[in-house]
């Protein structure tokens, strides 16, 4: 099957993912992991919903650790301040993200930004480019993780669109692909590098086919 058959028109909007689709890191600390093994080693058992806690609460570095009853020594929060700036300053665009966003909005395409992110990481909606108008939907404004179907809804509202006007584009299976298919989307599984197939593309310039027929 091409991957031009998997959608029925010309898409109204485009979403996209932000990590791992229109932005990588160049150097990674997982700093939030160390606050949890930190949490753990000083007696704060695991809560199952600690990761959507910390992307969907609009509070810094030490608001976050203390909504979850974690207080760690003054060091160590500034230690994961240090590494999460680390990290944001080595972020980078991919390559086909400005002249994939200049295409659909030469067509009269809108586009949309959807991500699961922890607040202090909202800064790297900076990289994009400004002379582009497109929606943000970050998951510590909205109070929402994908594949919740209130965050895809939220994009709907905000864009008054129908659900099968949109296409949505990322790097994780079940939120940028399954998650926006059960919620009525067109979607495609962006895994970089790799041979297009049924549901999946290996760049973003793969979608001019899908929306171009």
């Amino acid at each position: 099957m091409d991957i031009s058959q998997q959608t029925k028109s010309t898409p109204n909007l485009v979403i996209f993912d932000l990590f791992g689709t229109l932005i990588k890191f160049g150097e990674m600390h997982h700093p939030f992991r160390t606050l949890m093994k930190w949490a753990r080693e000083n007696g704060r058992a695991p809560h199952r919903n600690d990761a959507r806690s910390l992307m969907t609460r609009n509070l810094s570095v030490k608001g976050l650790s203390d909504s979850l009853g974690i207080y760690p020594p003054k060091t160590l929060l500034q230690q994961i301040v240090d590494d999460i700036e680390i990290e944001l300053n080595s972020l980078q665009l991919y390559d086909d993200v400005i002249p994939v966003f200049n295409q659909l909005t030469n067509k009269g395409i809108s586009i949309a930004i959807c991500s699961n992110l922890a607040k202090p990481y909202g800064r790297a909606i900076e990289l994009l480019p400004t002379n582009i108008p497109y929606l943000t939907c970050m998951s510590y404004e909205v109070g929402f993780i994908k594949p919740d179907p209130e965050i895809y809804q939220w994009i709907l509202d905000k864009k008054e669109v129908d659900a099968s006007q949109c296409l949505f584009i990322g790097d994780t299976l079940h939120a940028d692909y399954y998650g926006p298919i059960s919620n009525g989307m067109a979607a495609y599984h962006l895994i970089r590098g790799d041979t297009p197939q049924k549901g999946k593309i290996h760049n973003l310039m793969n979608i001019f086919p899908i929306i171009d027929k």
